[in-house]
């Protein structure tokens, strides 16, 4: 193998290959043709005397040696992503990509202004961001985004994560106008006898709140909160809600910004139910920490959210 080969523009069409596992995305992602696309494939094939992606029924599929060199090309990519910018970093002409992870109800709270002030500053950067409902962290630790914005912890065994905290995070219910608790105290025995809706981002198989209502004696092994709804994300509650005596429980801008639609109404979530305290993190990985450009954009976000008290 002649590392004089290899051309980096080849490696950087080989990293969105190994992602997308598909030509024509890849070609749109990167503003290519299929048949550019193609010949990099092929290219990086001889390079590494491996097929890499191997056509299936319904797409391609990795050899073992792509999945084993995925992550060694991303690290790769990051490193002289960092270098770049320690040789030039200037929030003015700088035209890299910055990637960022997070749901929609933190995506949608957090990030406009953030990207406002980016635009100001940095009008060539470019803000790459991600809500697909999936495991908050593993794109942060392969490298494949420079932060991510939850409220979860990390695995134990994860050393390498950084976090600090932009915003508390609070919940309400959203439910039909005319549900028969619409205009009722809330209770927690009041509320058991009516159906929830479940979101699922991580598989979660029971509701957030369910362990207090086991605390209250109200709940047990055999005696469950009803869940007849399964949702993996946050779009859909707020239609099926109107539609239905289904209650869901929500992050309080979601479920208000929910409540346009006049069939939807928010009501508190009663003090026996609410979650202990918690908060949202902006994480980066250890890569990340002394790269300038990453740095500027913590700044930006320490600037706009720390001591700010500002609901998620």
């Amino acid at each position: 193998m002649n590392l004089s080969q290899i051309d980096l523009n080849l490696l950087f069409v080989l990293k969105h290959l190994l992602e997308e596992k598909h030509v024509s995305n890849t070609a749109m992602a990167l503003n290519m043709s299929q048949s550019g696309v193609s010949r990099a494939l092929q290219k990086m094939r001889v390079f590494f005397d491996d097929e890499l992606l191997v056509r299936k029924k319904y797409g391609y599929e990795l050899t073992p040696k792509a999945e084993s060199v995925k992550h060694d090309i991303n690290n790769v990519i990051t490193s002289l992503e960092k270098l770049a910018h320690k040789q030039s970093f200037d929030p003015g002409i700088v035209s890299s990509t910055v990637k960022i992870y997070g749901l929609l109800p933190q995506i949608n709270t957090l990030m406009p202004k953030v990207i406002a002030k980016i635009r100001r500053q940095a009008p060539r950067l470019t803000i790459s961001l991600d809500s697909t409902p999936k495991r908050h962290f593993d794109a942060l630790v392969s490298g494949d985004v420079h932060f991510a914005l939850s409220s979860h912890q990390p695995p134990s065994s994860e050393q390498n994560i950084y976090r600090m905290v932009v915003a508390k995070r609070t919940f309400r219910l959203l439910m039909n106008r005319d549900h028969p608790l619409a205009n009722q105290t809330l209770t927690p025995k009041k509320l058991s006898a009516y159906d929830f809706g479940q979101i699922s981002l991580q598989g979660e198989t029971k509701l957030s709140f369910e362990h207090m209502y086991k605390n209250l004696g109200l709940a047990n092994k055999t005696r469950r909160l009803s869940a007849p709804i399964l949702l993996n994300n946050f779009s859909s509650a707020p239609s099926i809600a109107a539609e239905t005596d289904i209650i869901f429980h929500l992050p309080t801008p979601f479920a208000e910004a929910a409540c346009q639609d006049s069939r939807l109404i928010v009501r508190e979530v009663p003090q026996e139910l609410q979650l202990d305290f918690q908060e949202v993190y902006l994480y980066w990985h250890k890569r990340f920490n002394d790269d300038p450009m990453c740095e500027w954009v913590r700044g930006i976000f320490k600037a706009l959210y720390v001591g700010e008290d500002i609901l998620a």
